[in-house]
């Protein structure tokens, strides 16, 4: 009798089947459907190895990921993204979302041949993180933030739908804002912050 061989599960992605991956002609490679996804299907697991915040600023910080490589689950707590979660793109008008705490589903029905896409923002907790944004959608936003940088009809829309990883749910209701109506950083996130700076740049 053969010996089991034991594979860590985390080290795998789960991706539907009715994806590919293709050349975007713009912004390196993504995900396309082959076949059409219909709304609420799920399309992919993320997965990557769990790590704290902590060693997601070690790791950025001596260069061995970028600071979008880490996947955020938790208040402080984030998974190093595999090769296949790397994959997936932005866009500020999504035809997929996120939600329990790493499932990605379709927001809508997929037709063949488009690119599966999710809001980066939606899943980056109140922090000072900006990117610039290519995606090129009617409603592109130009600069991406964090989670309360999304326009509230849209994060509306997003809540409404189940678009919203569980961890995130509980930081929205928690958000504290100034008399100017910014965000009040937790104090981990402000430290982890000026680490950061110290290394990197990052755009505020």
């Amino acid at each position: 009798m053969a010996s089991k061989i034991r594979i860590k599960k985390q080290s795998f992605s789960w991706i539907n089947p009715k994806l590919e991956i293709r050349n975007t002609g713009k912004y390196g490679k993504g995900f396309f459907a082959t076949e059409n996804i219909k709304k609420g299907e799920i399309i992919h697991i993320f997965k990557g190895e769990k790590i704290s915040l902590k060693e997601g600023l070690k790791r950025v910080l001596s260069g061995k990921e970028n600071i979008d490589d880490i996947f955020q689950i938790g208040k402080k707590t984030y998974i190093d993204l595999d090769y296949s979660s790397r994959i997936f793109n932005h866009s500020c008008d999504p035809n997929a979302g996120i939600r329990k705490k790493d499932e990605m589903f379709a927001l809508e029905n997929i037709k063949k041949g488009e690119e599966v896409v999710y809001d980066y923002s939606a899943t980056v907790a109140p922090t000072k993180w900006s990117m610039k944004c290519k995606c090129g959608s009617k409603n592109c936003r130009k600069i991406l933030g964090d989670i309360s940088t999304i326009p509230q009809n849209q994060l509306k829309k997003y809540r409404s739908v189940g678009s919203l990883q569980n961890y995130m749910v509980d930081v929205l209701k928690k958000i504290r804002r100034d008399r100017k109506g910014n965000v009040i950083l937790p104090e981990y996130e402000l430290a982890a912050i000026k680490k950061l700076n110290q290394k990197v740049k990052i755009k505020i």
